[in-house]
């Protein structure tokens, strides 16, 4: 039985404040197994990230399986043991690592993972006896630490045995030099990963390994695809910390032996990465200024891996897809990746107030706000606004099933920035064009405050700051934007003047700024050509918000607008005569469909821009994909943030 937490396990619990509730919380890790966690590993799975050290005392992940891929590779003859029948194959660290059994003792810890279920429990203690015959191995384990395990963040899929497997080793270094960096196969390797495995180590010092001995630990971590993120020197891995079961084993044994190991596995390819490293956590300021948004991250510098493709004896059943984990956030991007020069965050002192209100439907409104200082705003870009000051923080909650997205909600919110802002001394005041969102937090406060001043003060929608509702400016951010030539972002390269924007709903606003930045613009000698294509549901809303964005500017612009609905659809309101604004209004019944693509005059040579929920975003990829255009030359912005 533990007798408390170690060192590590306290240090961090004090930096993240859960100290004082979670003191006792080593009261939850049983010495032995009960009767339902051995069942669960001897009959329920078909392979068990476990991890060992290497004779550098580093952690890494192997991954144990029978030679059949089916389940019953474990027995448990008794409640503190689990033995093991397992094939290893070459490049999996086990193969190397079983070398260091000195014949009585070998740390090690698993977890089992039952993916098409979310059912986890882990385990820790030493491996005590090992018979090996070529690349099989008969184990016997004790084990003094298991737990049922946090299941939030599983992505569901559904296994069956691969058992014709061909393990190749395709990249090995078991350490790498200062200045080696992954393959870059294996860096995008590591951004599709929604799962991985992680193993850590306590290495105990002498005057405290009676109380706390050491050992070893293994975890699982998921998120939505992309959720790891790789540094630009291509061998830091930047794993963002979610809110879980506040035990912190992991974190803990990484805040005393800052070592560990990352396993990410291929469930369709079978393919399997190893890696191992320094590791250390950051949090607070630092984490976020590496991983802005995240108040907690660890950094895992790769000093070895190992890549075997075809290794896994388990795949995942053709014709199926992972179902991601409802409780995952979106995936965050290091302040790194957000494009040089446009994205900025800010500190606690930037704020913001309320300055205005426009209502425009039941659920749709522009809010305006002042900024405390100015501020610069490229064309497209979104605004990242914290209110836990207005509607409070989120008291911890281990599962919330009535609405998962709260369990990791900060309060803070993106919207694109609706209003054009083209001065080089920056802005003061932007507007955030938006839809209240069911249950929403943040837009229902807001929709709230806006209903009652129609209701009770209409004469403060015009302006709202004698009301005082100040929240703080996290940062200006985002690479869906629009280059002009009188921009200080632009690039000595001519911007992009031939365009397909594509929008769903109110998808329209990234539009709506770039349109009003074009009849802002400067005079040049720059001719725009861009065809909008918008499908809507209330067109009678937003066909008025296009035309209000070419205001009464004169730009070199020829603008087709398309706009698709179900609805009646109004006549495009009457712009100022100019030689130079050619506007053609079309209105079509329906969705967006191929029509629509067949008629753009030259389709391939346009730059493209899409911004709508996923569904209308998947419809249009396919639409572009089959004349041709690839999606990693599409501009895209997601609703989701």
């Amino acid at each position: 039985m533990l007798q408390g937490w170690h060192r590590g396990e306290r240090s961090i619990q004090q930096k993240l404040g859960f100290a004082g509730p979670m003191s006792m919380a080593y009261t939850w890790i049983d010495g032995e197994m009960d009767e339902q966690h051995r069942e669960f590993h001897t009959t329920r799975l078909p392979f068990i990230p476990v991890t060992t050290l290497d004779n550098q005392h580093r952690p890494w992940t192997s991954i144990f399986a029978g030679s059949t891929g089916e389940p019953g590779f474990v027995s448990s003859p008794s409640w503190n043991r689990l033995d093991m029948e397992i094939k290893v194959w070459e490049g999996d660290p086990f193969w190397e690592n079983h070398e260091h059994f000195d014949g009585e003792k070998m740390l090690a810890a698993g977890i089992g993972i039952e993916l098409s279920t979310r059912r986890r429990n882990k385990f820790a203690g030493h491996i005590f006896a090992m018979r090996q015959k070529k690349d099989q191995f008969r184990l016997k384990l004790i084990v003094n630490q298991a737990i049922g395990n946090c299941p939030k963040y599983i992505n569901l899929r559904q296994l069956e045995p691969h058992r014709n497997t061909s393990p190749v080793v395709v990249h090995k270094r078991p350490n790498l030099e200062d200045n080696e960096r992954l393959p870059d196969e294996l860096v995008d390797f590591v951004r599709e990963a929604d799962t991985i495995f992680i193993g850590t180590s306590y290495r105990a010092k002498p005057e405290e390994a009676i109380r706390f001995p050491s050992h070893v630990g293994q975890n699982q971590r998921g998120g939505k695809k992309g959720w790891v993120r790789v540094r630009s020197d291509g061998k830091t891995l930047v794993i963002p910390d979610y809110s879980g079961n506040r035990l912190m084993t992991s974190l803990g044994n990484i805040e005393a032996t800052p070592v560990a190991g990352v396993t990410i596995v291929d469930f369709v390819t079978g393919d399997v990465l190893y890696l191992t490293g320094d590791a250390r956590t950051a949090v607070g300021h630092e984490a976020q200024a590496i991983m802005p948004r995240q108040r907690v991250v660890t950094l895992l510098e790769v000093t070895g891996y190992s890549f075997v493709r075809d290794a896994l004896p388990v795949r995942q059943r053709p014709g199926t897809s992972a179902t991601p984990s409802p409780y995952s956030p979106p995936v965050r991007l290091l302040a790194e990746e957000t494009a040089a020069g446009t994205s900025k965050y800010f500190d606690e002192e930037t704020s913001v107030t309320l300055a205005s209100v426009r209502l425009l439907s039941e659920d749709l409104a522009t809010f305006t706000w002042e900024s405390s200082k100015p501020i610069s705003i490229q064309p497209g870009q979104t605004a990242i606004l914290d209110f836990s000051d207005m509607v409070g923080t989120v008291k911890y909650q281990h599962m919330a099933p009535w609405k998962p997205t709260s369990v990791n909600d900060d309060r803070i919110r993106t919207w694109t920035v609706s209003s054009a802002h083209l001065a080089t001394e920056g802005t003061k005041k932007f507007d955030l064009t938006m839809r209240e969102k069911e249950g929403g937090a943040v837009t229902g406060a807001l929709f709230t405050i806006a209903r009652k001043l129609t209701e009770l003060r209409p004469e403060l929608l015009d302006d709202t700051r004698p009301l005082g509702l100040q929240v703080k400016l996290v940062g200006i951010a985002g690479s869906f934007m629009l280059s002009l030539p009188s921009s200080p972002s632009a690039s000595q390269e001519p911007p992009a003047t031939s365009m397909l924007w594509l929008a769903g709903g109110i998808g329209l606003t990234p539009f709506m700024s770039m349109l009003s930045a074009i009849a802002k613009a400067p005079p040049s000698d720059t001719r725009w050509d861009v065809v909008l294509a918008l499908s809507t549901r209330e067109p009678q809303v937003l066909v008025p918000l296009i035309a209000q964005a070419l205001g009464k500017g004169t730009p070199k612009l020829r603008l087709v607008i398309h706009v698709f609905s179900q609805r009646r659809i109004p006549s495009f309101p009457q712009l100022p005569p100019t030689d130079e604004l050619e506007v053609t209004f079309k209105a079509h019944r329906g969705r967006i469909d191929a029509s629509l693509f067949d008629g753009v005059q030259d389709l391939s040579s346009r730059k493209a821009y899409m911004c709508g929920p996923e569904e209308f975003e998947k419809s249009m990829l396919k639409e572009l994909g089959e004349r041709g255009m690839k999606n990693d030359a599409i501009i895209r912005e997601s609703f989701e943030y």
